[in-house]
């Protein structure tokens, strides 16, 4: 699954590549092994400081994995 090769560099990029079938998985696969906080943090720190392609990224990414408010 595309979810086992993520990098943070480039987190809303690889969250964004992921068909819709791998987003449970993936967050589920996150949550056991306890990287869900990293990938957020990895996120809304592109949504807080990116340009804004990466802020524009990385609202898509967040709203992919569950967060719909932002």
């Amino acid at each position: 699954m595309k979810h086992e090769t993520i990098s943070e560099s480039k987190m809303s990029r690889s969250v964004m590549g992921l068909d819709d079938g791998e987003i449970a998985p993936f967050v589920r696969k996150c949550v056991k092994e306890r990287s869900l906080s990293r990938v957020v943090t990895s996120l809304n720190n592109d949504l807080l400081f990116g340009t804004q392609t990466e802020r524009d990224d990385a609202r898509i990414a967040l709203q992919r994995i569950g967060f719909s408010d932002i």
